[in-house]
């Protein structure tokens, strides 16, 4: 179902036959590489298709589908917060898989894109939308580059470049995902985030990613801040085909002055539940902000989150 929309496939090459080896297969030898490779990605590219989003993440061809994603926040500090994000991407016919459309009511450069670097929501969101034209404009198993042209609620316009490039690591005993994006929004300006991820198997279940992204705006410039910094260590562990459990710890600061805003760790359970298109995840954890002197804050988020349209089994 939810593993045909994977964030990037696990190929190092299009012209691959098995998106988790890419090697020879024609003698004893190469055939046991390529099934411990296989045995080694598959953690990775599971949990990619189980965590991530499938409406935001992939170019690969597939068919139109809406996610609605509702979140309520508990804190012991009582500054507690809810959500409704609601995502939905439309391939436009005879286009050749190149052009869809996207309408979702928060922005990606401010919201959830990585299992990893995802914030908490706040009481202070913006709850206009936005769509956007996506022009897929290369594609293959182990590369992405699109660029999307948008129009916001508030009648202002943005528009983003992606380049996203998967490359294996220790003869295919690890992987490295590379993500770099340049975007432009009125009246805010510039703003790039280098997202470096790298994924080790463990076991056939579990698999390990460090993360660590870099960001720039002009409004972190402004205000004297430099540039975002983020490092994060996630482990995965998938229970069977219908959940999973993300164990995570984060970092998030700024170059200037160089401090950290925030530690969090937490403990985000996803469940597939009575049917293959709804989901839903508790995520108990806890914040040391600086705002707060790092004085420690629990809290645990609760989502539900339902697909449209077509799901590949």
């Amino acid at each position: 179902m939810w593993l045909g929309v994977l964030v990037l496939s696990g190929a190092v090459r299009a012209e691959s036959l098995d998106s988790c080896y890419s090697g020879a297969n024609d003698t004893l030898v190469d055939r046991t590489h390529g099934w411990l490779s296989r045995t080694l990605c598959w953690p990775s590219r599971w949990v990619d298709g189980f965590f991530d989003d499938p409406v935001r993440g992939s170019n690969e061809p597939a068919a139109s589908r809406v996610r609605v994603t509702a979140e309520q926040v508990w804190r012991d500090d009582n500054d507690d917060a809810n959500d409704v994000d609601v995502d939905a991407r439309v391939w436009l016919p005879s286009a050749e898989r190149r052009f869809s459309l996207l309408f979702r009511n928060q922005d990606d450069e401010r919201g959830r894109d990585a299992p990893v670097a995802r914030e908490l929501p706040s009481g202070e969101r913006d709850d206009g939308f936005r769509g956007a034209l996506r022009w897929v404009i290369d594609h293959s198993d182990a590369m992405d580059l699109d660029l999307d042209a948008s129009v916001h609620s508030d009648l202002t316009a943005s528009t983003r470049l992606r380049y996203r490039r998967l490359y294996p690591l220790f003869n295919e005993t690890a992987w490295l995902r590379y993500t770099q994006r340049f975007y432009w929004r009125d009246p805010e300006g510039w703003g790039s985030r280098s997202l470096v991820e790298v994924d080790r198997p463990l076991t056939s279940t579990t698999s390990l990613r460090f993360s660590s992204e870099v960001s720039y705006t002009e409004e972190l410039n402004e205000e004297g801040l430099g540039m975002g910094l983020f490092q994060g260590v996630n482990l995965f562990k998938r229970f069977d085909h219908r959940s999973a459990l993300d164990l995570g710890l984060a970092v998030g600061g700024y170059s200037k002055p160089g401090v950290v805003e925030n530690y969090r760790i937490y403990a985000r359970y996803r469940r597939n539940v009575w049917r293959p298109w709804l989901f839903i995840e508790v995520e108990p954890f806890v914040l040391w902000p600086r705002e707060y002197d790092y004085e420690g804050i629990n809290g645990v988020v609760v989502r539900l989150e339902t697909l449209f349209g077509r799901l590949k089994s």
